[in-house]
């Protein structure tokens, strides 16, 4: 399988603090390659595919994982993807693996053998919260004034990353973690029928679940019940249509199966914290100098 190979000297100058976040927005494909340091990857938003010499993955919000120096890996079929990027040097993982090696977690989420990619889904509540300190990551790795302490920061930050994902992770084992493949099927049903409303005992069947074990499976896994979470995808492609397209919000409305433009308005209100219009003037008025 033909790759190409990324370097530490690329991405890090000198060998003060060997830790970058880059924040893809929006990624774009990204043919097979592989990197002689550690990238984790946080899902911001939007979806796409992640391909590894074992599998293809479908992407989407609240997804962590880890690729390991060696594993080839790219990135194909990019809906809108945003993803935060943490490269972390072999020589400041060997910092802090002496204090995270033992976490329940740990190495079934950033220690598999090279070419195993595990993806860890996050709740929206853990997402927000991961996002957040990876954003805050980001701010203190590229302070350039060292004396304030932004070295042992980063670290600092960065070690409780570690830590937080792996206990989500963690939290996760038993019967949760035993249904993720069926949640997986359930939520790719979602994402091929976003132009329409599916009732939950449609999703019941697909998940081959009871009604009450899918509702609680699915809340612990997305923060979300299955009907709410549908609904918040459906927005999202909304969303895409309102910025990429000439659709009247009332036929955008129909193409994200909602057949009253009232109700859709007020769904999209409760999501995006603004009216359809008010996001496409936003997202598409140019910004004046």
């Amino acid at each position: 399988m033909s790759s190409f190979t990324l370097h530490e000297t690329m991405f890090f100058k000198g060998n003060n603090l060997p830790v970058k976040v880059l924040l893809r927005d929006p990624e774009i494909p990204f043919s097979l390659h592989n990197h002689d340091f550690y990238e984790i990857v946080v899902v911001v938003s939007g979806k796409g595919t992640h391909l590894s010499e074992q599998n293809k993955r479908q992407l989407q919000e609240g997804m962590v994982f880890c690729i390991r120096p060696g594993t080839i890996h790219g990135y194909a079929d990019i809906e809108n993807l945003v993803l935060y990027n943490l490269l972390i040097g072999k020589k400041a993982f060997s910092i802090l693996y002496p204090e995270i090696k033992d976490v329940a977690g740990f190495h079934e989420t950033f220690m598999q053998t090279e070419g195993e990619v595990p993806l860890v889904r996050l709740n929206s509540h853990q997402h927000a919260e991961i996002v957040a300190l990876v954003s805050a990551i980001k701010e203190e790795s590229e302070q350039q004034d060292y004396n304030r302490g932004s070295t042992s920061m980063t670290y600092s930050k960065l070690l409780q990353f570690l830590i937080l994902v792996s206990r989500f992770h963690s939290a996760r084992r038993g019967s949760a973690f035993q249904n993720d493949q069926r949640l997986e099927k359930v939520i790719s049903y979602m994402e091929q029928n976003l132009d329409r409303s599916i009732p939950l005992n449609e999703l019941v069947e697909i998940s081959n679940m009871s009604a009450s074990t899918l509702n609680r499976q699915f809340k612990l896994s997305t923060g979300w019940s299955p009907v709410d979470f549908h609904i918040h995808r459906r927005i999202a492609y909304a969303s895409n249509l309102l910025l990429t397209t000439d659709l009247s919000i009332e036929r955008i409305s129909e193409k994200t199966g909602f057949s009253d433009a009232n109700y859709f308005a007020r769904q999209f209100r409760s999501h995006m914290q603004m009216s359809p219009r008010q996001y496409k003037q936003l997202w598409t008025t140019p910004k004046e100098d």
